[in-house]
């Protein structure tokens, strides 16, 4: 079936490429058209597929493959956007959409609860962490892939919906009603303090990204120094940017310039009501892109904060989200984000050749070995640092991570999520709850927790993973605790432990955060 549909496929490109020469013949081949005989000459195509072509042929899908062959001639952000796109865009940008609340893996056949989000459906009907789904509305979901169970689970607010549930130490199997409701998706993916650092990781720039991180933040307590972590954070909307970025800088200094077709728009700090006055690192690496660079950017223009790091992923074209009748949309590039110091965040790219643009592993070097020149060069808005532009954000320290490279066989362990599934099984023979109440918190669970050897010879059983490194090992031992620490204390439990006992970068950072002298010699 598939090999037919791809062989349709094919005929159309063909047919409509055929038709195509035959309309610039009837219009004439030897002149140039104009943009709207360009326009017309397309609607001929159509006329003439539909009115003369030997067989009926649906237009739908003539049109669908125009329009993504005509996006992949433009810039690599530009794209064509399904209906299902539409519709996970605007629940991404809202921060919020319409389900039960939980975190979820496939363990075998089987779907496995992995951790439920505060105040849900599913937290109000004491769903667990390890609970197996076997049913939704009935319907017999062993086998289903993830995102098909994600369709189950979404609805409209207000719709209810029945879950089969086994649970470890019940005979039978569990029917718990729930009703849907809008889930706050908090961007603050974790939060804690060190000694008198803070600590706060920004998972994503939605409209509601400065109510949940100043939540987090005033939870910290009284910190003196405050780390921001955007590592692998992809972005979202330049409202969150703007906003975020507000809460540290100055009434009326510039945040970001959107440089369009036809004219320029500044963005500045336009209201005094917070003003964060705490010293300030920023983590950033090379998926930290978008509005994630904005931020970045404007910290380190105005001198306000040291960046650390790995070079940003260099996303600075801003796209406008364009709705059509049928449900189906166009991100279209609209215009060009800047630094306050002008700098352009978008690296380089040739118009249609996406390809080369995502295998473009210049963004990933250290920045000793980018060649920068005098056109790149520009200099921080307060002490006159000098500071250099050709796409992305360059950290003020570089943080090499070249030197703790696992191995094939532990990274692809990573990647097959072998962590989770040990410690999925680990729970149908242990107690979480006899954990929790020998360690009541993450931070003793942290402190005074060991991993057993029993653990660790399972997951060298069961990756065939034998000639490691202590790297790999330290790093296994550190997973496998981290994940454990997930599902009985939260997601939050699971960066402090793997930032305290593995992440190089953070270790750095906490260093940084608490040297007033390192902080202010940066700065100047």
């Amino acid at each position: 079936m598939h090999h037919i549909c791809k062989t349709l496929t094919e005929n159309m490109k063909r047919l409509l490429i055929s038709i195509f020469c035959l309309v610039t013949t009837c219009v004439g081949a030897s002149a140039q058209l104009t943009e709207q005989q360009q326009i017309q000459k397309l609607n001929l195509v159509y006329q003439q597929i539909r009115s003369n072509y030997v067989d009926d042929v649906p237009l739908e899908p003539l049109v669908e493959e125009a329009i993504k062959a005509t996006f992949k001639e433009l810039d690599p952000h530009s794209q064509y956007l399904t209906r299902e796109d539409m519709a996970s865009l605007r629940a991404r940008i809202k921060g919020e959409f319409a389900g039960v609340g939980i975190r979820y893996i496939q363990h075998n056949d089987t779907i496995v609860v992995r951790s439920i989000m505060a105040n849900s459906p599913a937290n109000k009907a004491d769903i667990k962490p390890n609970d197996r789904i076997i049913a939704i509305d009935n319907q017999n979901v062993a086998g289903l892939h993830t995102d098909s169970v994600a369709t189950l689970l979404r609805g409209d607010v207000g719709s209810r919906l029945s879950l089969q549930i086994v649970r470890r130490n019940e005979p039978k199997p569990i029917s718990i009603n729930l009703q849907r409701d809008y889930i706050d998706d908090n961007v603050v993916s974790a939060s804690f303090r060190v000694g008198d650092t803070g600590y706060i990781a920004i998972s994503s720039f939605s409209k509601r990204v400065s109510s949940d991180f100043l939540d987090a933040y005033y939870e910290l307590g009284d910190i003196e120094s405050l780390i921001i972590d955007l590592r692998d954070n992809g972005g979202g909307t330049l409202t969150g940017a703007i906003d975020l970025s507000s809460l540290f800088l100055k009434k009326g200094e510039v945040i970001v310039a959107t440089e369009g077709r036809s004219s320029t728009t500044t963005h500045r700090k336009n209201q005094d009501k917070v003003s964060l006055t705490i010293p300030l690192v920023v983590i950033i690496n090379e998926s930290s892109a978008s509005a994630s660079e904005i931020f970045a950017g404007a910290i380190q223009d105005h001198d306000r904060g040291v960046i650390i790091g790995h070079t940003s992923f260099g996303k600075g074209l801003i796209q406008r989200v364009i709705d059509l009748k049928d449900g189906t949309g166009l991100a279209l590039t609209v215009a060009r984000y800047k630094t306050p110091s002008g700098r352009v965040i978008q690296r380089p790219y040739e118009m249609g050749n996406k390809d080369a643009y995502k295998q473009d592993s210049l963004r990933y070097m250290h920045p000793d070995s980018i060649p920068h020149d005098h056109h790149l060069l520009f200099k921080t808005l307060n002490s006159g640092r000098k500071i250099y532009g050709g796409g992305g954000i360059t950290p003020d320290i570089y943080i090499d991570t070249d030197a703790i490279a696992l191995s094939d066989c532990v990274t692809k362990a990573v990647a097959e999520a072998r962590f989770e599934h040990l410690i999925i099984d680990l729970w149908d023979r242990v107690s979480p709850e006899d954990i929790v109440e020998q360690y009541p918190t993450y931070g003793e669970f942290s402190d005074r927790y060991t991993v057993d050897t029993a653990l660790l010879d399972e997951f060298y059983a069961t990756t065939n993973c034998m000639e490691l490194t202590q790297l790999d090992e330290k790093f296994i031992q550190t997973m496998l605790k981290a994940t454990m620490a997930e599902q009985l204390y939260g997601i939050g439990a699971r960066y402090y432990i793997y930032g305290i006992d593995y992440d190089q970068t953070l270790q750095r950072a906490i260093a940084i955060a608490g040297d007033e002298a390192i902080m202010r010699s940066t700065l100047m």
